[in-house]
Order: structure tokens, then C-alpha cells, then sequence
């Protein structure tokens, strides 16, 4: 008996420390660790992504993927079509949909300057902006953050919201570029030329590489 109340003491003990780093993880904390683990590896291993470009990817997506609120985009980026899929559809987008978003994310990252990179700032979220998220006024809280190299300045901003008690991340801005807002834009298109849900699921991956091959000819051109 003596043994079971040491053991339950224990238990206790560290569900009660458990919930206090839950308590005080804040959403720009959660946002500035994954930021600057990206950053990290940006600087410590740029040869070798420049040479293999999907490395990174698989890294970034190491780094991300618990902080991400992946099916979620998925949902925002179906936009009105959302309401009009089935719940597998939904679920079978958001599988494509994150292969597109962790390369959207990191080229982008891939285009900084990585001399004396490091992030300069992650603005506290406003405790008045937190308050009218508990009272379920706004989905999500903003996050913005500067990031700084040699001779440039690079803005990124993150809407995080809560899930299963944890910040996530619900959207994300790089250099003025609003990746659910993109993507969003994308799918209504491939929706006016597909007509089905199911179709443009299907085309998905395809069209995210042609749209990423139209980009580059528009930075040659």
C-alpha cells in the first residue's frame, strides 16, 4: 500500500509539472522555437540543401509538424468548398495539401540570406488580443517576428490558435506573402476548372508543380 501512494505521489507530481509547461507555453514561444530551429539549420547545413533541396523540406517538416495545424489550413484553403465535401475529402486534402505547404514554407526560408542570420525579434502576443481569443471573439492570435541577416530583413507572421490545449500554428506570412491566402486562391481556380472536389484532390500535387515551374520562369523572365 505504502508503495502505491509513493507511486501515485510520483504520478501526481509530474502530471501537475506537465500542466504548468503546458500552461506557460505561449504562442509566441511555440512560433520563435520553430522559427529559429529552421533558421538553425539554414545556417548550419546550406551547402547541402542547396544541393538537395528535398533534404530540407524532410527537415523542415520534422520541425514544424507538431506545431502546424495542418488539417486545419487544409479546411481554410477549400474555403466554401469545404462545406460541400465529405469528411474524407477533407481528410484526403489535407494529406496532399501538406506536402505543398512545408515547400511553400521552405523555399521560401531557402531565399534568405544566410549570412549572420538570426532571429531578431518575436513580439509578445498583447494580452487584450489573448483575452478576446479566450472569449472566442478572433480564431487565432497573431505572432510577428523579424528575422535579420547581414544586409537585409526578412518579416514573417504567424496566426496560432489552440488545439487539444496546445498554440498552434493556423497561417503563416512570409515577406508579405499570405500562404493560406495563395493557396486558397489556387484551389477556387482549380475549382472553376475542375468543378469536383474529388478532381482537383486528385490533381493537387500536379498543379502545385506547374505552379511552382510558371514561378521560376517568371523570375528568369
Amino acid at each position: 500500500m505504502q508503495m502505491l501512494k509513493q507511486v501515485s505521489f510520483v504520478l501526481l507530481a509530474w502530471l501537475a509539472s506537465f500542466q504548468l509547461v503546458q500552461a506557460q507555453e505561449t504562442p509566441d514561444k511555440v512560433a520563435g522555437q520553430a522559427t529559429q530551429q529552421v533558421l538553425q539549420l539554414l545556417k548550419t547545413e546550406r551547402d547541402v540543401y542547396k544541393k538537395d533541396e528535398s533534404k530540407f523540406f524532410a527537415d523542415v517538416e520534422k520541425i514544424i509538424d507538431p506545431v502546424v495545424a495542418f488539417s486545419d489550413i487544409a479546411r481554410g484553403v477549400m474555403g466554401k468548398y469545404a462545406h460541400r465535401s465529405s469528411d474524407e475529402e477533407i481528410k484526403q486534402f489535407a494529406v496532399v495539401f501538406r506536402d505543398s505547404l512545408v515547400r511553400f514554407y521552405s523555399k521560401s526560408v531557402l531565399t534568405f540570406d544566410t549570412s549572420d542570420l538570426s532571429l531578431d525579434k518575436v513580439e509578445p502576443v498583447a494580452p487584450a488580443l489573448l483575452k478576446e481569443y479566450d472569449a472566442g471573439k478572433s480564431r487565432s492570435v497573431p505572432v510577428n517576428l523579424t528575422i535579420r541577416g547581414k544586409d537585409q530583413q526578412y518579416v514573417m507572421s504567424y496566426s496560432m490558435m489552440q488545439k487539444d490545449g496546445k498554440w498552434m500554428i493556423r497561417n503563416i506570412v512570409v515577406e508579405g506573402i499570405n500562404i493560406g491566402i495563395q493557396f486558397r486562391n489556387q484551389f477556387a481556380d482549380a475549382m472553376n476548372k475542375y468543378r469536383k472536389v474529388e478532381t482537383v484532390i486528385d490533381k493537387w500535387p500536379e498543379l502545385m508543380q506547374q505552379s511552382e515551374k510558371d514561378q521560376q520562369k517568371e523570375k528568369k523572365g
